[in-house]
Order: structure tokens, then C-alpha cells, then sequence
């Protein structure tokens, strides 16, 4: 358990019970006494109203006046922290829960969870566990193995520091210094298996504090059936729109990538590209495809 991990329990132990001994505080967390006794410093240095008793009654206590001070974190930043932890643990990273009850009970707050996210309705199942792994390897400080099946179905085992994880696009990536390449790559999720944490340790110098994965873009234009183009509008950004009798023209800059491909096929006959060329033969190339399969 690291620093802060205690210092939440220690807070946490004695709200619940107003007074605690060192020994059983040392055994509970095991460490040493005197590792309870800097942790008690650091608490009372930071302004929290917790002090260490000596005699026959004594032990560590925690005055009446437990609550955050409004200088430290405010009500409202105190809902915020909660909210956010909240969030994460919705996204089946349970390791959170915990952390939320104990700081709802320090801050003397009732906490309802309102927000739930699935998984599975947009990914997979062994996405939510990758991502407690790898946050778990962070936290850790480590690297984590895992074999990467690229987009032309080629497998390779990859040893990452992990940096970010990102949502983009209905998928996850982790963002991170690969060993074996030596540079940062971005990793998507649903081609890692195989997923355990190493023992050798991150090199902080070659993590990206700040980093921001680069989608190039390209300019689409395409015309779809004006009933179907309330669809478009809650899935893209940033479009411009030509509106006739029949069809809605839509002008953007996407992300490239197979699923803008997928995307506009997904619509059928009810859509056209305009732009650019290289687009619209993907797309006729598909097509061909799937005559032939089935035709």
C-alpha cells in the first residue's frame, strides 16, 4: 500500500472509530510503528485534526472536528472528487469502490451512484480487465508483456511502458514507450492478449507526460437520404450541410481509418461519396466484394 493509500486508511479507520493504538494501525497496514507515527506527522502537517496521545488511554485520535477544512477542499470540490472516482468505478474499474466509501465517509457525504457504464454494448468484456491490468502496472510503477496483432493480422510480443489510456473512435488504446521499437506507439486494446505486468520497472524519462495521439484527417463529402441524416448529425462533428428535396450534402474532416469506410457503407444505398476519389473506390472495392459473395 502505498503513502497516500494510508494516510486515506488512517483517516478512515479513525473516523469510524475515533481512536486507534499504533500497533494495531502498524499491523493492519504492515508496516512499523514509526511508519505510523511519520504518517500521524504528515496528517497533521497537512491540517487534518489528528494527534498521538501518551498514558494508560492513549493511542492516536481524531478530534470532533474531522471534516475537511473548507481551505483544503471545498463542498463542491469534495463532490467533484467523489463524482470522478464515481465515474471510474462505473467503467468496471471496482478497485475504486472502496477508495469512494472512504472518502464519502470522510467527508460526511451520501453518496449515490447514478451513472453506470457497460462495457460489453460497445466493446468487450476483456477490455474493462486489460485496462484494471494495465492501470494496476502504473500504479506499480511497471511495464506490462502482452502479444499485438496489427491490422494485417501479423502478431509480434510487445513489452510497454504504459503512459495513457485513450478512448477515440468506439475503441480503447493505450499510449506507451515500446521496448522493442523504442519509441512511443498507441496500442489498441482489442488486439492485446496475453496481458501480464512485467518485472522490469517504467522509465519515467521516456513517458510523454503530455501526450496527444495524432489521427490524420482526411476531407469526405458525401450525399445521404435526408431521413437518415439525423443519424450523421449524433455521430459526426464539425459538418457542413447542403440541403435539397431528397438528400442532405455532407462536407467534413475525418479521422482516416477502415471505419470511416465501414461507417458510410453501414448506410447502404442511401448514401454516395462525392470526395475523395481514393474513398470511393474503397468503397466500390467493397462493394465488389460482397457481390460476389453473394451474387
Amino acid at each position: 500500500m502505498n503513502n497516500l493509500s494510508r494516510l486515506f486508511y488512517i483517516m478512515h479507520y479513525l473516523t469510524m472509530h475515533k481512536k486507534a493504538k499504533a500497533t494495531i494501525l502498524a499491523e493492519q497496514l504492515e508496516v512499523s510503528t514509526r511508519t505510523i507515527y511519520r504518517d500521524i506527522d504528515t496528517l497533521s502537517a497537512l491540517g487534518f485534526p489528528v494527534y498521538a496521545q501518551s498514558g494508560r488511554d492513549g493511542g492516536i485520535r481524531l478530534l470532533d472536528t474531522h471534516h475537511l477544512s473548507a481551505t483544503f477542499v471545498d463542498d463542491e470540490e469534495q463532490d467533484q472528487i467523489i463524482l470522478a472516482l464515481q465515474n471510474l468505478a462505473a467503467t468496471n474499474l471496482k478497485s475504486v469502490t472502496p477508495l469512494v466509501n472512504k472518502l464519502s465517509s470522510l467527508f460526511k457525504k451520501e453518496v449515490e451512484q447514478w451513472i453506470d457504464i457497460d462495457f460489453s454494448t460497445w466493446g468487450r468484456e476483456d477490455e474493462a480487465k486489460a485496462i484494471g491490468l494495465i492501470t494496476k502496472a502504473k500504479n506499480q510503477k511497471k511495464c506490462i508483456i502482452f502479444s499485438y496483432t496489427n491490422g494485417k493480422g501479423n502478431k509480434t510480443t510487445r513489452e510497454v511502458m504504459p503512459n495513457k489510456l485513450i478512448f477515440k473512435q468506439n475503441a480503447w488504446y493505450l499510449a506507451g514507450y515500446c521496448c522493442v521499437r523504442n519509441t512511443t506507439r498507441l496500442f489498441k486494446l482489442r488486439r492485446m492478449t496475453e496481458l501480464v505486468i512485467s518485472e522490469n520497472d517504467i522509465d519515467e524519462a521516456n513517458l510523454i507526460r503530455d501526450y496527444q495521439p495524432e489521427f490524420s484527417k482526411i476531407y469526405v463529402e458525401f450525399k445521404i437520404k435526408n431521413e437518415l441524416f439525423y443519424q450523421v448529425k449524433e455521430d459526426l462533428l464539425d459538418i457542413e450541410i447542403e440541403q435539397d428535396s431528397k438528400y442532405t450534402i455532407v462536407k467534413t474532416w475525418q479521422s482516416e481509418g477502415s471505419w470511416l469506410t465501414s461507417y458510410l457503407l453501414s448506410f447502404g444505398a442511401s448514401v454516395e461519396v462525392v470526395k475523395p476519389v481514393e474513398l470511393k473506390e474503397k468503397i466500390k472495392e467493397e462493394v465488389t466484394k460482397i457481390n460476389q459473395i453473394y451474387f
